[in-house]
């Protein structure tokens, strides 16, 4: 059996239709181009929420001219937070989830993977010309060969925070510089 509408809450669907055509517009907004795969779902998990608050609040909020900023305010916070209601609702699954082409597509990874990793390794390899001989020695020995610390500071009688301060340091330069690749 159908609930009657009292004469507030009558008050508030005819103010909310009215209003509709602006928040479908400012949900545009607050999306971008998810809008069309996320707007719908949006606006309406937001207009859910409006209407769940005390209808005291949501025709006071129409009689100040509040609630458009309220809802589209709503829009914001739910569609930017990842522990919002919609995003585990709506946004989450597509997010965490990628497309399956069963027509024959080939899923070559290791190809691609290795594919970067070489031109990585290039890059790194012509940033090492660059190194004066020191800082050669520590990505030779310690990324190349990936001996410890203890033992390159032992064979070439270097204090042991000296050497990792200056590859932390050489490294991050290496890092910008083929930051391209990543």
């Amino acid at each position: 059996m159908k609930k009657k509408l009292t004469a507030q809450e009558r008050y508030v669907r005819e103010e909310l239709s009215k209003l509709y055509p602006q928040l479908e517009i400012n949900c545009q907004k607050t999306l971008g181009a998810a809008y069309n795969k996320h707007g719908h779902d949006l606006l309406s998990v937001c207009i859910e929420f409006f209407l769940n608050k005390p209808i005291e609040v949501q025709v006071k909020s129409f009689k100040e001219g509040k609630a458009e900023n309220f809802i589209t305010f709503m829009m914001g916070m739910q569609s930017k937070s990842s522990t919002s209601r919609f995003y585990h609702i709506y946004r989450k699954h597509n997010e965490k989830s990628r497309e399956y082409y069963t027509d024959g597509y080939q899923y070559d990874i290791d190809k691609h993977e290795k594919y970067e990793e070489d031109d990585l390794m290039y890059c790194i390899k012509a940033q090492m010309k660059h190194l004066d001989p020191f800082e050669k020695m520590l990505i030779e020995e310690r990324v190349m060969r990936k001996r410890r610390f203890v033992d390159i500071a032992e064979q070439y009688d270097i204090p042991y925070t000296a050497l990792a301060n200056q590859l932390k340091k050489t490294l991050k330069t290496i890092k910008e510089k083929c930051s391209h690749l990543r």
